[in-house]
């Protein structure tokens, strides 16, 4: 799972992943976010996916309906951190990292990209990346 944390990031990062394909059925790609029917992002989620790239508020969405496993995770990247809590998305965030801590594997890879950080960062660093990484 990729957090950006907007539709137009999320769009160019789900552009460039398929873009790394060496074939078209190596691994899906679903992009989630808001605006558009969250019926046919449900049916591709209970398909399965590889990756998913979302923003925020739609990832919370398919949270709350119970749309994916998190038990499956093996991978979360936060993208572009600084700009969402500069975008008032910190109490989403939190919530949506905590749940994957709470339900996801013990052994969950997660990944923060940021080009500052605030403190708001390196606490959520702390919280969520495995002890000496942050």
């Amino acid at each position: 799972m990729i957090l950006a944390p907007t539709r137009e990031l999320a769009l160019q990062i789900s552009k460039e992943l398929n873009a790394l394909k060496h074939h078209e059925k190596e691994y899906n790609v679903l992009t989630v976010y808001g605006g558009v029917s969250i019926d046919d992002q449900t049916w591709h989620l209970r398909r399965g996916v590889d990756i998913f790239v979302g923003t925020t508020g739609r990832i919370k969405d398919h949270m709350e309906r119970k749309n994916f496993d998190f038990g499956s995770l093996k991978m979360a990247v936060l993208d572009e951190a600084d700009i969402m809590l500069n975008l008032g998305f910190k109490e989403d965030v939190e919530q949506i990292m905590g749940t994957i801590k709470s339900h996801g594997p013990k052994d969950l890879q997660c990944l923060m990209f940021s080009a500052t950080v605030p403190r708001w960062i390196s606490s959520i660093a702390t919280m969520f990346l495995k002890p000496g990484y942050a």
